[in-house]
């Protein structure tokens, strides 16, 4: 079937109402950011709403009421390895406390964490607890325990389950399977890839008889949800990180996903291709799509990783979906991963509906969620994506626990030879199970399957 491709144009018609102003002030620091979220993610980790339990959404896109909260679903969403209980993080500080070499940095951490009580100080509480020059000054106390935190090494993991898909003196591009982390939630715990990868570069350092081993792992490029898996790339010099840095975004450079994604309901966003419109997930394979919206918070949620199309505070974003297959949802398989019956909220049955697999190219930017609120917004959210209106995931042997989403190819230019190179990850077994599920047959050519990496010649 020949393919064309069409762009989507979207209602930019502005919402009139006006979100509530985000909270600024960090539960444990008691401190004020203007990016309170990246703060806590660095600083105060253990106070995300993740981490604490609190409700997941009020209502998912189709109205129904949800009974899991966000600590639940990041649970669900774990590798049984990747899974961090509070125990191991108490147990895990006070190793790093007792390994920090300078006193006052060792003192610094004791406080921060509350070793000596079983609950963690705030700023101010550390600067009255150690008194003298920093008594009654929380700002320089909040200096330090950042300054300390910085100087505990990072835990390196085995490297046993890790896969390196291209490697050599200046980059190294690894599989991340479903439910590992990209970065550690504490650099005093690993259950990471980068933890992963850092133990690698360990041992290899000591099978050459290096006499230095590295302490800290290559620098990443970019990273991926802790629930997607595949391609991820890392810089091992500082020359190749900085020129990775400055071109990411350029020509030559490009990510490519696939998803699984269904039907929920007909967007306002219009296709239109020789005078008439075209749902995206009724297109057969070789058809694509270009759609183009800007991103940025949902105004209206008060979940703060949430996000969606937004034309009044949004960043540019484009994302290029082509069908490369299709299947459909087979009878006598469960709905749903948890109550309640989606069928019946959104007046139809799941068997039988159409599903399809999509090539999803981010053709500009790489903003949060860019994919699945894109997929959303025309109406083909991916499969297992309740944040976003999606099926969840079927039961059974053939389900998955997570979004249907893989990043399956990656383009770069090499910072060295200044050729393109192409790295792919192989589909996980989950992702692969659910295509089976579906009646879904594709798989990448000869050409791009083998070898995991390859290096185009010069034009």
């Amino acid at each position: 079937l020949a393919k064309f491709s069409f762009v989507l144009q979207a209602d930019t018609t502005a919402s009139s109402e006006v979100a509530a102003a985000p909270a600024t002030t960090c539960p444990g620091c008691r401190q004020t950011f203007s990016e309170l979220r990246r703060h806590m993610k660095k600083c105060c980790p253990q106070f995300l709403p993740e981490r604490t339990g609190a409700n997941l959404f009020e209502t998912d896109n189709c109205g129904r009421r949800r009974r899991e909260t966000l600590s639940d679903a990041l649970r669900k969403g774990c590798s049984e390895e990747s899974w961090i209980s509070d125990e191991e993080v108490r147990e895990a500080a006070a190793r790093s406390v007792e390994d920090m070499a300078d006193p006052l940095m060792r003192q610094v951490l004791h406080l921060r964490f509350g070793l000596d009580r079983g609950v963690p100080r705030t700023p101010e509480e550390v600067a009255d607890a150690l008194g003298g020059k920093y008594k009654g000054k929380p700002e320089a106390a909040f200096t330090l325990i950042r300054e300390a935190q910085k100087r505990i090494p990072l835990v390196a993991d085995d490297p046993k389950d890790l896969r390196v898909l291209y490697e050599d003196d200046h980059l190294l591009a690894v599989a991340k399977p479903p439910g590992l982390r990209t970065m550690p939630v504490h650099r005093f715990i690993g259950k990471s890839l980068t933890s992963q990868v850092l133990g690698y570069m360990q041992a290899a350092a000591r099978q050459r008889g290096d006499e230095k081993v590295p302490t800290d792992p290559p620098m990443l490029c970019h990273r991926l949800d802790q629930t997607t898996s595949g391609v991820v790339l890392f810089a091992k010099t500082k020359a190749a990180a900085s020129y990775m840095q400055r071109h990411w975004h350029a020509d030559g450079f490009q990510k490519e996903y696939l998803a699984l994604a269904a039907p929920c309901k007909q967007s306002s966003a219009v296709a239109v291709q020789r005078g008439r419109g075209i749902c995206l997930w009724v297109a057969e394979p070789g058809e694509a799509a270009l759609v183009r919206a800007p991103i940025g918070r949902d105004i209206h949620s008060s979940d703060p990783v949430r996000r969606a199309v937004n034309f009044e505070e949004g960043q540019p974003a484009a994302t290029r979906f082509e069908t490369l297959a299709a299947g459909q949802w087979p009878s006598g398989v469960s709905d749903l991963s948890g109550p309640p019956a989606l069928s019946a909220s959104r007046g139809r049955n799941c068997a039988g509906s159409r599903v399809v697999l999509l090539s999803c190219a981010l053709e500009e930017s790489g903003r949060t969620h860019q994919i699945r609120v894109h997929a959303a917004h025309v109406g083909v959210p991916l499969i297992g994506d309740e944040m976003y209106g999606g099926l969840p995931t079927p039961e059974g042997e053939g389900g998955m626990t997570r979004v249907a989403l893989h990043a399956w190819r990656l383009r770069v230019q090499h910072p060295e030879s200044g050729k393109s190179l192409t790295v792919e990850a192989p589909l996980p077994e989950d992702f692969q199970r659910c295509m089976d599920l579906f009646g879904i047959s594709w798989s990448a050519t000869a050409s791009h399957a083998e070898p995991a990496a390859s290096d185009a010649p010069d034009e």
